[in-house]
């Protein structure tokens, strides 16, 4: 394949995902109605400290990275949004090409690049990254930081594999500023963060260089994570006492939240077995690795064929290579297979869920290639295994539903309640539902408190919050409203009480979306005595 048709491919592959956003419908899910849309309306507007707990937990994540979708979706056609969305989503396709390209050893030139352009269109059509293609996880927004490191530092590989540390620094703390940019927008793509930084490690050289290699790139990572985070942590150490709140407060130890670390271990396997194997626990039963059915067999197919390539490279270095040839890996795929390797490692203690592995999914095509290449097969087998190998995984693929609906105008729509006194009336959130995100269609006067739900509720006075909240509602003179899911009314009913109030159902209203799946309940509330 010549130059040209590269080209090409990578300005229009983009833009095919973009379109293909259109396809599949508009984002609906959980994390958008939750926080994502809330948390960029609050930090625009200063309505952090106003407004409590209303978006659960994440409400103390890193609002920026949700700032330009809430500006765009506010402004512009919810087509168009999609499409632009999709678009930066599917940017991902060229340091996917220019990894494969970099790392495969295959002559011809032009056979080379066919390759790495087929392996890049694999790595995007995962079950985990289709299934976020223009949705608001933004996996696979973040993973365009550690895939352009990990380009950077393969297309770079003469000075930073093989050079010394003062032809490389440059190179690998801006890799590290990269890769950390992105950890600071959304923390879990920390895995392939630790995945670059400890692979230096394993890449052959002496100690010394080896650790300064990864020094150098850990600095790199904290200055991007200081870039994209530092004002946050400064927020949240001036605000709660915790520059990480609510996360590790066993350590810092914030009266606003318990001593415990607040992370979701949800999704952890209860036994190390399941831990060691979990590819073929979470193949069983996909829940265990996520909220909802999916399939891909690309990480378990790395997870066995990984450790084979490493055990015939060794067992080949021991007996050395037929007619007593010298074994050797390429530094480049030796580099590229260990982060692989770590990332993994590290996304299996951390966390396990399954869409915190997208930037391993797309990377997992080359992966397969060049493991399989590592075995004793011939060109021609080791070519026959892969591609068997991923055609199976495609063929095979299921994509989960984070929720989708059809499109509209625009893309969040709210038909808020007739509210006669906005700038006295405070509104009380109860219960599990995602609701943060009809705030912003309310006058913006209104106050809302979350006084129970996935944070905290009356039944934790120890937190701070709940003191707060007790203190503005008893101090509270204007009507107060109850904003809950009927589903969840029993929730709304005990929760209620501990306040001393009571719902008032006669006077009930509904609060219709066009991204909710049912009309949400707004009562007035009253002294229960």
């Amino acid at each position: 394949m010549t130059r040209i048709p590269i080209v090409v491919f990578l300005a229009l592959a983009p833009l095919a995902f973009g379109a293909a956003t259109l396809a599949l419908g508009m984002d609906a899910n959980w994390d958008l109605r939750n926080y994502h849309y809330y948390n960029a309306y609050a930090f625009l507007t200063g309505r952090a400290g106003y407004d409590m707990l209303v978006a659960q937990v994440p409400e103390f994540f890193n609002p920026l990275i949700d700032v330009p979708f809430f500006v765009a979706a506010e402004a512009w056609p919810a087509r168009l949004v999609g499409f632009l969305l999709g678009t930066i989503q599917g940017l991902n396709v060229l340091p996917l090409y220019g990894i494969a390209h970099r790392v495969l050893r295959i002559e011809p030139e032009g056979r080379r690049r066919g390759i790495a352009a087929i392996l890049a269109i694999l790595g995007m059509v995962g079950a985990g990254a289709l299934s976020e293609l223009g949705t608001t996880f933004y996996d696979n927004v973040v993973s365009l930081g550690p895939l352009t490191a990990l380009w950077l530092i393969v297309r770079r590989s003469d000075s930073i594999l093989r050079g010394t540390i003062h032809s490389a620094a440059a190179h690998l703390f801006l890799a590290g500023f990269v890769a950390g940019v992105a950890v600071g927008l959304k923390q879990p793509v920390v895995t392939w963060a630790i995945g670059l930084y400890l692979a230096f490690i394993f890449v052959p050289a002496p100690p010394a260089r080896r650790l300064a290699r990864a020094f150098v790139f850990g600095v790199g990572v904290l200055g991007g994570m200081g870039l994209s985070d530092g004002f946050w942590m400064l927020h949240l150490w001036r605000s709660y006492g915790n520059p990480l709140f609510p996360f590790f407060n066993q350590i810092f130890c914030s009266p606003w939240a318990l001593p415990f670390d607040y992370r979701d271990v949800f999704y952890f396997p209860q036994s190390l077995a399941a831990r060691v194997f979990f590819p073929f626990a979470y193949l069983l039963d996909p829940r265990l690795a996520a909220e909802t059915d999916f399939r891909d067999l690309r990480i378990l197919i790395c997870f066995v064929a990984l450790p084979l390539a490493g055990l015939a490279v060794a067992y080949r270095k021991l007996r050395r290579a037929p007619g007593g040839g010298k074994v050797e890996v390429p530094l480049e795929t030796h580099y590229f297979l260990a982060s692989f390797a770590m990332a993994y490692v590290a996304w299996v203690i951390m966390f396990c869920i399954y869409r915190y592995l997208v930037v391993s999914e797309m990377l997992a095509p080359l992966a397969i290639v060049l493991a399989i290449g590592l075995l004793p097969l011939s060109s021609r087998a080791a070519a026959a295994a892969s591609a068997s190998l991923l055609i199976l995984s495609v063929m095979t693929m299921k994509v989960p539903d984070w929720g989708r609906v059809p499109w509209t105008e625009r893309w969040v729509t709210v038909t808020p309640p007739r509210i006669e006194d906005p700038a006295r009336t405070l509104v009380l959130i109860t219960g599990h539902e995602p609701l943060s995100y009809l705030i912003p269609s309310f006058p913006p006067e209104v106050r809302f408190l979350r006084i129970h739900g996935g944070f905290t509720g009356p039944y934790e006075p120890a937190v701070r919050f709940n003191a707060e909240m007790r203190q503005i509602v008893s101090a509270h003179r204007g009507p107060i409203w109850a904003l809950y899911n009927p589903n969840e009314t029993a929730f709304a009913k005990e929760y209620l009480a501990d306040y001393g109030l009571a719902l008032d159902p006669a006077a009930c209203q509904t609060v219709p979306s066009n991204i909710g799946y049912l009309p949400y309940f707004f009562c007035p509330v009253t002294p229960s005595g």
